[in-house]
């Protein structure tokens, strides 16, 4: 595969990201048909980055998400497995792409730094999409409901905060470095530039 193919990935990658941030703006409100519209687009757009890049199992994860995004629009029930499903849809895409990415970067003599971004990247991924995994089991819910009618925080609902904080800041991370990974990825595969 050519390097140029790998660093229109790299730009795939980037857009749907976009994607995904606009969509989140919109799944919550009134506007949930246009939230739910630009989530497809990113994962078909990530789909065609895990295709360029002819990274299979992401380009799966990202054809199941797409399709479930279309098939069920107004999310799961119970809302743990909806939650479930996503975090592990994008561990399939996001880890898989991570390392073919580093396995061309390795190959065009990247350095150590520019590894280092796509191992904290998926490090921090890996953190992130767990914590929220861990959040929404089903043991968690009503705990905020119960300990607002005891007056005191249940012991499961500081967990589940703290699950909830820890998944914040490691998005934080992740997305930060995916960036700046990819960004550099698009750089150093384009044609002639390595």
């Amino acid at each position: 595969m050519s390097r140029s193919n790998a660093s229109g990935a790299a730009v795939w990658t980037l857009a749907a990201f976009a994607a995904q941030i606009a969509a989140s703006l919109f799944l919550n409100g009134t506007l949930r048909p246009a939230g739910m519209l630009l989530m497809a687009l990113c994962y078909l757009m990530n789909a065609f980055a895990a295709f360029r890049l002819r990274c299979w199992v992401a380009l799966g994860a990202s054809a199941v998400g797409a399709l479930l995004t279309v098939a069920v629009p107004n999310g799961t029930e119970p809302a743990w497995v909806g939650n479930m499903a996503v975090n592990l849809l994008f561990l399939l895409f996001y880890l898989p792409m991570e390392r073919d990415f580093d396995r061309r970067l390795r190959a065009a003599d990247a350095s150590a730094q520019t590894l280092r971004l796509g191992r904290t990247w998926a490090m921090a991924t890996l953190v992130q999409r767990g914590a929220s995994m861990m959040g929404f089991l089903p043991y968690f819910e009503g705990q905020a409901e119960l300990s607002v009618q005891q007056g005191v925080y249940t012991a499961l609902f500081c967990v589940q905060m703290g699950l909830e904080v820890v998944a914040l800041l490691a998005a934080v991370v992740s997305y930060v470095w995916m960036v700046r990974y990819l960004w550099r990825a698009k750089t150093l595969l384009a044609e002639g530039k390595v």
